[in-house]
């Protein structure tokens, strides 16, 4: 319910009907939307000062792979239709409250920190921006449903997967009525896709990197209903405390994350802590996961973060489930893995109990040459390729394939050369590579 008192900003609560969906986003549940009671000016603006300067491309797409390996958090900006484009001032003022919630939450628990999707930029690591352009109009996007459309928006155009919180920015009119709807938060519950939007035209006055962090949290799972101190959806006791239903003007950093750390981070009780997030780094539980890659081929993880096609080394919070997938390049296989993983296909590995994976990549077929010296002939064990007095055949890869010398009447074998040695009657090639062999038989 909205705050009677409408001199002082309010966060409020809109349950969506449980049958309610986005595109693709499953059931909602609950929906929450931060608001300013008080509203100073409509106009479309930016903040007056910002800190940081984002030295990033604009892109309507998610560069891979996260600097950062883990459940992320992508931030994009996004038009309607036919709306002026001001990805250059904004993009700005979303690495600066990134940085900003960044240092609070650090600041307020030295052990976690919001784990950003980042990207490699010229200036270094910063915000992976996406800046996206709605084929939907902004009259569209308006009003009660305008959530559930902004989940439609993000599913067109990719940005749907259940292991990412998005972190909009949205740049288009606001509806008559909801000029003091600062943000709206929600998704699919704390293990699923969220969204936490921040409404850049409205509520002048009000932090932005406030409303985000607020957003987030509600993405995340705050505030339970189970907690003590829990009201709609928030918290009803300290007013500095960021998930109080009145936000104020106060900046970020005059916030505090759960005041008395028994609602919804850091407490003991039953019901869910925000502070064990997977979106969150744990600075105190990092585990290293080194992942050996040989031949034409990458391997993936189901999260983001690790994507190899060489040799590599990611970082993430220990006991973390992976995934993996080995792909390989053209006309390529793979042969097996090694290490942690051992099964056929995909192979699951905890990340801290296993510490190195092996993946091996060969071309499917390898070239099988053999010649015979003298009077005899060898056989292959597949096929059954006879070779008098040569022969080869394009083999299935890493198949050890055995080869049996029988030579004429009067002859006897002498021995072998190439990939075999010796003069015992038969050999077992790997066929490992491009495989040549010959047998020399002489007079008995």
């Amino acid at each position: 319910m909205k705050n009677p008192l409408r001199a002082v900003p309010a966060l409020v609560l809109v349950l969506f009907a449980a049958g309610a969906t986005g595109a693709g986003s499953g059931s909602l549940g609950e929906v929450h939307e931060v608001t300013a009671g008080s509203v100073r000016s409509l106009a479309i603006r930016a903040p007056a000062s910002t800190t940081a300067t984002w030295c990033g491309t604009p892109t309507a797409e998610d560069r891979m792979p996260n600097v950062l390996a883990g459940h992320p958090a992508h931030w994009l900006y996004v038009i309607p239709a036919a709306e002026p484009d001001r990805f250059s001032t904004f993009a700005n003022v979303l690495q600066t409250d990134a940085e900003a919630i960044d240092a609070w939450w650090r600041r307020e628990d030295p052990a976690r920190a919001l784990r950003n999707d980042l990207a490699g930029l010229t200036c270094g690591s910063q915000l992976d921006l996406t800046s996206l352009r709605t084929r939907s109009a902004a009259a569209e996007l308006l009003g009660d449903d305008s959530f559930i459309e902004m989940f439609g928006v993000l599913e067109d155009s990719g940005f749907d997967s259940p292991f990412t919180k998005y972190v909009v920015y949205y740049d288009g009119p606001v509806a008559v009525g909801e000029e003091d709807v600062c943000g709206r938060g929600g998704g699919d519950g704390p293990a699923g896709v969220g969204l936490a939007i921040v409404y850049i035209r409205a509520c002048t006055g009000v932090s932005t990197a406030a409303v985000a962090a607020h957003e987030l949290l509600h993405t995340l799972g705050a505030v339970p209903d189970a907690a003590p101190n829990g009201c709609s959806g928030h918290v009803c006791g300290d007013p500095s405390d960021l998930m109080n239903p009145n936000i104020g003007f106060e900046p970020l950093e005059a916030k505090v994350l759960d005041a008395g750390r028994d609602d919804y981070y850091g407490h003991s009780a039953p019901f869910i802590d925000v502070q064990d997030a997977p979106w969150l780094v744990q600075l105190d539980r990092q585990a290293q996961l080194r992942v050996n890659v040989a031949g034409p081929g990458r391997v993936l993880a189901d999260v983001p973060g690790l994507e190899c096609a060489r040799s590599c080394t990611t970082t993430w919070n220990a006991s973390t489930r992976l995934s993996l997938a080995a792909m390989p390049t053209g006309s390529s296989k793979l042969v097996r893995w090694s290490g942690a993983c051992r099964a056929a296909g995909s192979c699951g590995v905890t990340v801290g109990s296993a510490t190195t994976v092996g993946a091996l990549f060969a071309p499917r077929v390898f070239r099988l040459s053999v010649g015979v010296a003298g009077r005899g002939q060898v056989r292959t064990s597949r096929r059954s390729i006879t070779c008098r007095p040569r022969c080869s055949a394009s083999l299935p890869s890493y198949v050890p394939v055995r080869l049996t010398a029988t030579p004429a009447k009067g002859w006897k074998l002498r021995g072998w050369t190439g990939a075999c040695r010796g003069n015992k009657r038969s050999c077992t090639v790997p066929m490992s590579k491009r495989t040549g062999a010959r047998a020399v038989f002489v007079r008995a």
